[in-house]
């Protein structure tokens, strides 16, 4: 009997984490396509501060085909000509899609790597922020309330019965809105977890407005139910560290084999679609409880009555989450991947600091410029070598879980020299894109010689195998069951899928 439902996770794992992983690279490609030659020419004529205000309204597009449509229902030329009539609308659904998506990574690449540009007495969220430097992510919580609030309007409107184009033009701009307000809303909404970042001078009413703001309305457009994050994420994963008893952690897995990832993903959806294992959690009680419990509660009847009512949104609320949550899964291999089971319970054991090779060099150096040039060491990092305002360097965050990301710079010069004496893993930043694929399909060859630990070079592989194998007495017990024959061709199968959907670099 436990033999049979072990395997029915693992069948469950397969058919919902494993057509996620592949519609998670399919809008990674979409996302980048908007990084090709015509985003310059958009952006050049399209001045910012024009399209700051208009590039959010672009998804009101999608309310007009149902009225257009209509109206050549009734002129004469019959199917041919409505036909040319879906296919006009349709044209400026892709190209406005594509406008929207360049002017949204405009404004993430202005806050992250040209905050010069924003003016010095800017006050993104209507009072000076409480830091200086702040203003860059209170500057993403802004963008991205001024694109959500169109996308909420024109979802909670349309539905499968207004038309197939108005929901394929809307869909269009919710996949674009999806791939880059994902990271931004992580960036913004993580650093104001740990260290306020969406303070304002004098101001808490205003500073508790967007707090809600964010948590309730931007995090469930990506996927992140209300309160859900800020709980776990404080309460249970950094005191764990994702050692073996944080609920996202990857250890009873086998992290080569993407098979058991799929187990792991079903998993994670559980736990981010119910809150289960957090509600019910040691550490979270008194008021945190109480507003999990609420939160979760009001998205799943909102989205039940969008639902019920068949708007997009109640369907774009259920993927989202869904598509968040293997992200999360997948996210804790990136980060968590690679463990040392003597102590997996210490960040330096089970946790991953990803560096470039010149903020290593200067960290190595003593190089208080921390690889900026002339400038004196800064929170600006360069382009390129960062993905959220220096999260990569996640052993010094989960070391340091109160610093300020301005710290961030002079926190690894000082530290990472200890680190590699202590044998932890580091590695080198160019390799965090194909990690987990090339884990997953036995390129071990290629994840050594991105180690910056001190070792021997035929030590490496070992190593990497070593520390992606399951804890012991840890061991998933549906995992386990993927150990065999079977489970081994089920696991090169998914694996072959994989490579044709994302094929490595």
């Amino acid at each position: 009997m436990k033999k049979a439902a072990g395997l029915a996770v693992v069948c469950a794992g397969v058919v919902v984490t494993f057509p996620l992983l592949i519609l998670i690279e399919l809008i990674g490609r979409y996302d980048r396509f908007s990084y090709g030659r015509h985003a310059p020419v958009i952006r050049r004529f399209l001045p910012w501060r024009l399209t700051t205000y208009l590039a959010p309204l672009l998804p009101l597009y999608a309310l007009v085909p149902p009225y257009v449509l209509g109206l050549a229902h009734s002129w004469p030329g019959g199917g041919p000509l409505r036909a040319v009539v879906w296919a006009a609308l349709a044209v400026p659904a892709l190209a406005l899609a594509e406008v929207y998506s360049v002017c949204l990574h405009r404004e993430a690449y202005i806050a992250a790597f040209e905050p010069w540009s924003l003016a010095a007495g800017y006050a993104p969220l209507g009072a000076p922020p409480r830091r200086f430097a702040d203003r860059r992510l209170q500057h993403l919580a802004r963008v991205q309330l001024l694109h959500c609030v169109p996308l909420v309007l024109a979802a909670s409107t349309v539905g499968p019965a207004t038309g197939l184009l108005s929901c394929v033009t809307l869909f269009l701009f919710l996949i674009k809105y999806l791939a880059p307000a994902w990271i931004d809303f992580e960036a913004y909404f993580h650093w104001d977890m740990h260290c306020q970042v969406l303070d304002l001078r004098g101001r808490p009413l205003l500073t508790a407005f967007w707090r809600a703001l964010s948590d309730w309305v931007m995090g469930p457009m990506i996927g992140s139910l209300p309160r859900l994050y800020a709980t776990e994420h404080i309460v249970i994963h950094h005191p764990e560290n994702a050692g073996p008893d944080d609920i996202h952690s990857p250890l009873p897995y086998d992290r080569s084999r993407v098979l058991e990832f799929c187990v792991f993903g079903l998993k994670t959806c559980f736990i981010l679609l119910t809150s289960g294992k957090v509600a019910f959690h040691r550490r979270c009680r008194g008021s945190r409880k109480a507003l999990l419990v609420l939160g979760v509660t009001a998205f799943w009847a909102v989205t039940a009555y969008l639902v019920v009512m068949d708007r997009f949104l109640g369907y774009w609320l259920i993927g989202t989450a869904l598509y968040r949550a293997v992200n999360t899964a997948k996210a804790q291999y990136v980060w968590h991947g690679l463990s040392d089971p003597a102590d997996p319970r210490h960040p330096k054991a089970s946790t991953i600091l990803w560096l470039p090779r010149e903020h290593l060099v200067a960290a190595l150096d003593g190089d208080p410029t921390h690889a900026q040039g002339a400038e004196p060491a800064t929170e600006v990092p360069s382009f390129g070598t960062d993905w959220a305002f220096y999260d990569n360097y996640h052993l010094i965050h989960h070391l340091n879980p109160r610093a300020h990301f301005t710290e961030y710079p002079e926190l690894l010069r000082r530290t990472v020299p200890g680190l590699l004496d202590w044998g932890c893993v580091v590695m080198r930043l160019s390799a965090y894109d194909t990690f987990v694929l090339d884990c997953w399909s036995g390129n071990f060859e290629r994840v050594a010689q991105s180690l910056v630990t001190p070792m021997d070079k035929d030590l490496r592989p070992a190593f990497i195998r070593e520390g992606l194998a399951p804890l012991p007495g840890r061991r998933s017990y549906s995992a386990a069951l993927c150990e065999g024959r079977v489970g081994r061709a089920v696991d090169s199968a998914l694996v072959r899928g994989l490579l044709l959907v994302a094929p490595p670099a």
